[in-house]
């Protein structure tokens, strides 16, 4: 499996660029939007791969620094995300500083055609906790028990997850049988809403 390559780039396109190292062999390698877009010709660089094998495919994923890499590695493990998708919520994910990163991330990611904006929550909500568990340099999630995903809305944490829910498109009906359940717990404004969406989408 290979795990870093170091090169020369003979060509760079959306989103793939061909690295050819010292011993002539040139690798096609899946790259971030960004990085692409500033990579030029005879560029000298280095990367730390992901290896990505299926029965009729084995493809490359570049990464300038390890933390995008095991970030990246986060993003596949959570259900629906596959590592083609997965780059480009890394893309949108990166061009956001630390402190922001889940804040923002809802709305950016429910742009992306096939997410939608409950498949954006649920993916930013499983990002943050697993953050919480393995913290990655430069992508810190916040302190526990805090409404970093930029859904809490004014009034109590009930209040929070009913207007993030409403947002969403779910209709008082669906959603009040559902607080109802989840509102004498102890969870924080997150797990409130997890748990809120994984009763609900049985229901869809």
């Amino acid at each position: 499996m290979i795990a870093y390559l170091e090169g020369q780039i003979l060509r760079s396109e959306a989103n793939l660029i061909v690295l050819k190292t010292s011993d002539g062999v040139g690798y096609a390698v899946h790259v971030s939007q960004h990085l692409a877009v500033k990579s030029s010709p005879e560029e000298f660089i280095t990367l730390h791969i992901y290896t990505n094998v299926r029965e009729d495919d084995i493809s490359l994923y570049g990464f300038q620094k390890l933390e995008e890499k095991e970030l990246f590695e986060m993003l596949i493990k959570t259900s629906g995300v596959g590592p083609k998708l997965g780059l480009a919520v890394l893309s949108v994910l990166y061009m956001s500083t630390s402190s922001n990163l889940i804040n923002k991330a809802v709305e950016q990611l429910s742009k992306f055609p096939g997410i939608g904006k409950k498949t954006a929550v649920k993916l930013c909500l499983d990002l943050k906790d697993q953050l919480k568990r393995h913290p990655i340099s430069g992508f810190e999630a916040g302190p526990a028990g805090s409404s970093k995903t930029g859904l809490t809305l004014s009034g109590t944490e009930i209040d929070g997850v009913f207007s993030a829910l409403k947002n969403l498109g779910y209709t008082e009906k669906e959603i009040l049988p559902v607080l109802r359940e989840t509102g004498s717990s102890d969870l924080p404004f997150e797990g409130r809403l997890k748990k809120a969406l994984s009763l609900l989408t049985p229901l869809r």
